[in-house]
């Protein structure tokens, strides 16, 4: 009898591991990027001694302890670290790059003083570089939240938001924008589509799902460039455009919103067509005809029998494409222009040119919040809706 428990505990644990494995990859990175947003361990490490200084002060005061602790620092430094270190900085203030090279390089010859300091540089004599010192050298650091959304302190120690500081809010904004007109589209365009491939007769079904499918197994890349090709100012729309005299010339097609929102429909219309498919499949034939026997005309059998038992796969479709749509890059930075990019563009942008994993980080787990946002409020509203219906 124990034994076979134990062959059954065993057995269950070979089915849950692949699942443990598969959670834990995907919830390492997750804290990883969450890890990485707030960390500073880098700056915090080689400026060690000024790290210690300012706790103590207990605020970024200029003093020749304050210089004293920042020429230590920089005498342990290789000229690798000193061009790092300065580059990390620069990331929040211009021309710190600049200066800690400057003064990494004069640092057999600097008086270890305030004053030493200033003959090196005048600008270690501006407050403001001590406090975006001391802002980069604590171990845990907010600046980058602060970055992403704005929220900064004024003089008088409050949070606010500064005129331009909401840069990036406007830029999310701008991705549930374009995500929920993308969305839309896709469901109007795949509704009728869907329908055609769940009731239309067989070499009908056939030939929309083959075109589906074949959509759906070709590169976005290569979806995205041909948009670009057929949208451009001498490709085939313009041209088809003039041809029928409803333009006198090309119209400027790609590069902005429209070209954006088109390329963006063509490449995620299958993830909404095929759970509108799947769930109009279930529905039986039989419903509408029985509608229709007692009365009801094709419209109204249409709106309230078929319809309504069409919304779960609607709903389906509606959020795998949005979610999917808050993600891409590719093809808005194809299509789009400077106005139209999304804020995938931004992240990638801080990783590959900035080097600022901090601000990618920061803005990931703002678009990684949208979406939880956004599917607790769906799932609210499910819930909602249910229970209207039970109540009936």
């Amino acid at each position: 009898m124990t034994q076979g428990k134990g062959s059954r505990t065993a057995m269950l644990l070979i089915l849950v591991l692949p699942l443990a494995v598969y959670m834990a990859l995907y919830v390492a990175p997750l804290l990883s990027i969450g890890a990485m947003s707030v960390d500073n361990g880098v700056l915090s490490e080689r400026f060690s001694h000024v790290s210690n200084y300012f706790s103590e002060v207990g605020s970024a005061e200029m003093s020749d302890e304050a210089a004293a602790a920042l020429i230590t620092d920089l005498g342990t430094m290789s000229k690798q670290d000193r061009a790092e270190s300065g580059r990390l900085l620069n990331q929040e203030l211009g021309g710190f790059r600049s200066l800690i090279i400057d003064t990494g390089k004069a640092l057999k010859t600097v008086d270890p003083t305030l004053d030493g300091l200033k003959t090196v540089d005048p600008r270690w004599g501006e407050q403001v570089y001590w406090d975006t010192l001391k802002r980069n050298v604590e171990p845990i650091t907010m600046r980058h939240f602060q970055r992403a959304t704005g929220l900064k302190p004024d003089a008088e120690g409050n949070m606010a938001i500064a005129e331009g500081d909401d840069i990036y809010l406007w830029i999310t904004l701008r991705t549930l924008t374009i995500g929920a007109q993308v969305t839309l589209l896709t469901l109007l365009i795949g509704f009728p589509i869907a329908y055609a491939i769940a009731n239309g007769t067989p070499r009908v079904r056939a030939i929309v799902l083959v075109a589906v499918l074949l959509s759906f197994w070709t590169s976005i890349l290569v979806r995205t460039t041909a948009w670009v090709v057929l949208l451009q100012t001498n490709g085939l729309v313009n041209k088809f455009l003039m041809t029928l005299g409803l333009t006198s010339e090309p119209l400027q097609l790609i590069f902005n919103r429209f070209g954006t929102v088109v390329a963006m429909t063509h490449v995620l219309l299958p993830f909404a067509i095929l759970p509108m498919m799947n769930v109009m499949r279930t529905i039986p034939v039989s419903q509408g005809d029985a509608s229709r026997s007692l009365g009801a005309g094709p419209i109204e059998t249409f709106l309230r029998v078929y319809f309504p038992q069409t919304l779960r796969g609607v709903a389906v479709g509606g959020g795998t494409v949005f979610i999917l749509a808050l993600g891409f890059y590719v093809t808005p930075a194809l299509t789009g222009g400077p106005g139209d990019q999304m804020l995938s563009y931004y992240i990638a942008d801080f990783v590959q040119r900035g080097l600022n994993w901090g601000m990618a980080s920061v803005l990931s787990i703002m678009l990684l919040a949208c979406v939880i946002v956004l599917l607790v409020a769906g799932a609210g509203l499910r819930r909602a809706l249910g229970w209207r219906s039970e109540a009936k």
